[in-house]
């Protein structure tokens, strides 16, 4: 056998772009999910159909022959438009033989996708006399909380992207209000949670993975970068001990000569008086309202204070964060 991957006895592992070739026979290619059924498609890689392709029950694609380059895909089954959160496929593409309990065979390292509405598994074509297998899934998802986790979950539906093309990516910047009127969301673990959603997003439509937080009382303090998984925690150790101001002002932080893709979030418990919502075409601003009475709007968002992380409204609120985000993915053709 040939590849680059790691070898298990007449079968390879595919890690990342990992590729392996197998022989030019018959292959079987299976999909499963733990919690949710899957359905495997052949395409060519400009969408349409690939022929021959047989589907004799869900999760399984039969490939008599390959003559061209094919690409597998995985949708969910059945009135899902997403998979749900928490789904891994476990992706095995072999030699189809019923005579051969030991046939050659590549299976992909198990893949994350949650939120997802599809997802290219793999391309399979002719290698001489062989086929090449390749992986199509080089990223990795770093590691974040369980509302973090959840909230990438929504983003990516919300989008119907994996993660945005890397040239419309933002630098995601958090500006936090640390007046007084804050003291009882900081106290309740709101903002805390409200970090941890943020986090989720910017795994999706960061340009780096990471948050740029600032906090702004009676001056404004810009908090070291940390991992996403950390950093809800690290906001809530500088809350816990910073010296709260008064007069909270949402343009403390100058972005008006900001020339890079920025999407700024101001978390805060009511409009600013100095709010405008001003949008440039490089920097969209986005309002987050911590709080049971506030009133949401385009470009505001509302999250309920005391938010547990058990949000049951999560892509309703991930969804309105990142609106002006999928309505310039519009705007640019990106999603047609």
């Amino acid at each position: 056998m040939q590849g680059k991957g790691i070898e298990l006895m007449s079968g390879y592992v595919l890690n990342g772009a990992g590729r392996v070739e197998l022989p030019n026979r018959p292959l079987a290619v299976t999909v499963d999910a733990v919690t949710t059924t899957v359905a495997v498609r052949a395409t060519l890689p400009d969408g349409r159909p690939a022929e021959p392709a047989l589907y004799p029950r869900v999760g399984l694609l039969i490939l008599p022959r390959v003559d061209s380059e094919i690409v597998v895909v995985a949708r969910p089954d059945g009135e899902s438009a997403a998979f749900p959160d928490g789904t891994v496929l476990q992706v095995t593409i072999g030699v189809d033989s019923s005579r051969d309990l030991d046939s050659e065979r590549a299976e992909l390292t198990p893949v994350d996708v949650s939120g997802l509405h599809q997802v290219e598994l793999a391309t399979i074509a002719p290698a001489g006399p062989r086929v090449a297998i390749t992986a199509r899934r080089t990223a990795v998802d770093v590691s974040l909380t369980d509302v973090g986790s959840r909230a990438r979950s929504a983003a990516r539906s919300a989008l119907a992207l994996d993660r945005l093309p890397e040239p419309r990516r933002f630098d995601v910047e958090v500006d936090v209000d640390t007046t007084m009127s804050m003291l009882a969301r900081i106290d309740d673990g709101s903002i805390r949670t409200v970090i941890d959603v943020l986090s989720g997003v910017a795994a999706v439509v960061g340009a780096r993975e990471e948050l740029a937080v600032r906090l702004i009382g009676h001056a404004v303090t810009t908090l070291p970068v940390t991992e996403l998984r950390d950093v809800a925690n690290q906001v809530q150790a500088e809350l816990d001990s910073a010296a709260l101001g008064m007069g909270f002002r949402s343009a403390a932080v100058d972005r008006s000569e900001r020339d890079t893709r920025t999407l700024a979030f101001t978390v805060t418990d009511a409009v600013p008086a100095d709010w405008d919502g001003g949008c440039s075409d490089t920097v969209i601003r986005h309002l987050v309202l911590v709080g049971d009475t506030a009133e949401g709007g385009p470009g505001v968002t509302v999250v309920p204070s005391s938010a547990a992380p058990e949000l049951s409204s999560l892509s309703v609120v991930v969804t309105s964060l990142l609106a002006d985000v999928s309505a310039s993915l519009f705007s640019e053709g990106v999603r047609q």
